[in-house]
């Protein structure tokens, strides 16, 4: 098949890459023309796996800038899209027993208020008033944000692509690229199944995929497809209220929010759990890693501090368990913007964060693309910042799953 050649192609038709077109769309000259080449369907890889929290304080203020940027975005899109999309403003209430969880929850407070952000103190009542599944005791303290929320993640990638597709974004579906197309040295587009596509740009959005693609052509991206897991318990509306906000546990690593009648609650593994972007499936549903494939380890590692504040989980069943990719980075911050390839940008590397992010990322990678004034600080992102890598070997990847690992926030 012929395609037409194009000023834009995003590869990649999950939340970024949809995030990206919107943003271009908006800010590109009239008459320019974007394409989204997707492998599958839009938003159905690792999109659909997300937890979705957004959660605004950020201690690095480049990151907080690119998330309430996506609750702009949010704001944007309910103004022009036919039904507004189910954001759930519920606040995130964050819970600690510990010092060093304690020490995390001043540090919020205090960046929250750097931000502009509401946060107040609660007390073991008030908590469980917000959230009757947790028991916190005297011990405790615990900090409610009240400006976070969440909603599904596939519905917001599908709005940033209604949005984009009325304002010109041709959007391909079920071709996958197969590798780019480079002339002299620079990129000008990319080989498919479907026949070869030209373009000025190419901006790469393909999430872990985007390891192996780019690699062929010199471009070794710092991530590498790490874990990011959680659990469903039964329905329990009494526990679970619609309304209760997500919490976040940084003694046990945890998080979790309301899901249809039950609760949704992940734990980071302690133990290094991570996949090799060379054998990355076509379809990543249904992908299990080498290490603990179906989470009971992780469970049973961290049930006894879970138990401790929701002693109700010893009771409830588990309806379902979900494991997912991300792409995580050693530092734990997204991949933007240009590479060593001229031609070629990439938006990737989100660490679990990238619904939070797309509206910011989507922005910040469009005024890139297009040269423009940059609205968020982009150095902390800079694809090159990590030096060489080669995202292939071991020691690397388990680097950027400690970077899960060690995550506290949400």
């Amino acid at each position: 098949m012929q395609y037409p050649s194009t000023d834009f192609l995003i590869i990649g038709g999950g939340i970024l890459g949809a995030a990206t077109a919107w943003s271009l769309a908006q800010r590109a000259p009239v008459g320019s023309r974007i394409r989204i080449v997707e492998a599958g369907l839009t938003a159905a890889a690792t999109t659909s796996q997300a937890a979705a929290l957004l959660t605004r304080v950020r201690p690095d203020p480049a990151m907080a800038a690119l998330v309430a940027q996506t609750f702009a975005a949010i704001d944007q899109l309910d103004a022009v899209l036919e039904a507004p999309l189910p954001l759930r403003r519920v606040g995130s209430l964050h819970l600690a027993t510990e010092a060093g969880g304690k020490d995390y929850l001043q540090q919020t407070a205090e960046t929250a208020t750097r931000l502009g952000l509401q946060a107040d103190w609660l007390t073991p009542a008030q908590v469980q008033t917000r959230a009757p599944w947790l028991a916190p005791d005297d011990r405790g303290q615990a900090l409610f944000v009240a400006d976070d929320g969440y909603l599904d993640p596939v519905q917001l990638a599908q709005g940033y692509l209604s949005a984009a597709r009325r304002l010109g974004v041709e959007v391909v579906q079920n071709c996958r690229i197969e590798q780019l197309l480079v002339e002299q040295g620079r990129a000008v587009g990319v080989h498919t199944a479907q026949g070869e596509m030209r373009a000025q740009t190419l901006i790469c959005c393909a999430g872990p995929w985007s390891i192996p693609l780019l690699a062929q052509h010199g471009v070794a991206l710092a991530m590498a497809p790490v874990r990011s897991h959680y659990w469903i318990s039964d329905d329990n509306p009494a526990l679970f209220p619609a309304d209760s906000p997500m919490v976040i546990l940084p003694d046990a690593n945890a998080y979790a929010r309301p899901e249809v009648g039950g609760l949704l609650f992940g734990l980071r593994d302690r133990q290094a759990v991570y996949g090799d972007p060379a054998n990355l499936p076509a379809d990543i549903h249904g992908y299990l890693f080498n290490c603990d494939p179906d989470g009971w380890e992780c469970l049973e590692t961290g049930w006894a501090e879970l138990a401790e504040v929701f002693p109700a989980l010893a009771q409830l069943g588990i309806a379902h368990y979900l494991t997912g990719v991300s792409s995580y980075t050693p530092d734990g911050k997204p991949l933007l913007g240009v590479t060593a390839l001229p031609g070629l940008l990439v938006g990737t590397g989100c660490s679990g964060g990238g619904i939070a992010l797309s509206g910011g990322i989507g922005r910040l990678l469009a005024e890139q693309a297009l040269e423009q004034p940059l609205s968020t600080d982009a150095t902390p992102f800079a694809v090159d910042r990590f030096g060489a890598v080669d995202p292939f070997s071991e020691a690397f990847r388990v680097r950027c799953a400690l970077a899960r690992s060690q995550k506290r926030s949400g």
